[in-house]
């Protein structure tokens, strides 16, 4: 695939027809865009979608050492992608995924129909609500893994980082071959936490989102994720807010239905505003 950005993203997954809306969906840090298999089983039908793996994952590209990094690197590895398929498209992302999908749209309100996000790490929401404690405690989380990381010790820094998102013993329930993928990737999700404490945009431009943004969190999800996911609703108080009853911040992969049934209400509603304004 042809880019002329320092680092190519690969789509290990598109389904593209002409005459269909196009989803893109965007995955969290140490992921793939294996997260969205059932998701994209259920867009087939109606929507062509595209699910590249992000950079430093999946069949993806490494970030190269010692280069500055931000989300402008993952917006330009994209882009070739969306001048080939879409003029307009609907936007979905968890977790950093998520801050990623807000500022592809705030880089281009225009060109976004719809902004589904998933547990966004959008810490700048905390600021702006003023949620101090919640800020300070992702701070922490970042802090102790980098600590951990620049001690050379991969290990007690994935499994902090693993037992913050889906529970303190969640390290352990993983399989040897997720262990060992996660522990690869730990120098990109260290630019990760990065780039999305940098995500700054101002709360003002958020409103041009909001009435076309649907924020979804888990029930279990970290309690400074609710938070966030609270405070960005209502800085954005034209958007939808869905709880997914159970669920942690793995929702995408333990939750598929729940989710992709309210990713397909989204797609829907925003669609009928759309025929109710020509009307």
């Amino acid at each position: 695939m042809g880019c002329e950005a320092p680092i190519c993203v690969n789509v290990r997954s598109a389904h593209v027809g002409t005459d269909r809306e196009t989803v893109v969906l965007l995955h969290g840090s140490a992921g793939s865009s294996a997260l969205w298999r059932h998701t994209k089983s259920a867009l087939r039908p109606s929507y062509r979608f595209i699910a590249p793996d992000l950079i430093g994952y999946g069949t993806s590209a490494a970030w190269p050492q010692q280069t500055a990094f931000g989300l402008e690197a993952e917006l330009r590895a994209i882009e070739p992608l969306l001048q080939c398929c879409a003029d307009t498209f609907h936007l979905v992302g968890h977790s950093y995924g998520g801050v990623l999908a807000l500022h592809m749209a705030l880089a281009d309100p225009g060109r976004v129909q719809s902004l589904t996000l998933i547990d966004p790490v959008f810490f700048a929401a905390l600021k702006y609500a003023g949620d101090w404690i919640s800020y300070l405690e992702f701070c922490r989380v970042r802090d102790e893994f980098v600590a951990a990381l620049a001690r050379g010790d991969r290990e007690l820094a994935m499994r902090r980082f693993v037992g913050f998102w889906m529970g303190d013993d969640a390290w352990t329930r993983l399989s040897a071959d997720a262990r060992a993928n996660m522990l690869k990737v730990a120098d990109k999700i260290v630019l990760d936490w990065q780039a999305s404490f940098a995500a700054d945009p101002g709360r003002a431009r958020l409103s041009a989102l909001e009435v076309r943004t649907l924020l979804v969190c888990g029930s279990d999800s970290p309690r400074p994720m609710r938070a966030l996911v609270d405070a960005l609703h209502a800085i954005m108080p034209g958007s939808a807010r869905t709880v997914v009853d159970g669920a942690n911040h793995l929702l995408p992969l333990t939750h598929a239905d729940v989710l992709t049934s309210a990713i397909l209400s989204n797609l829907r509603a925003v669609a009928q505003r759309r025929l109710d304004d020509r009307s």
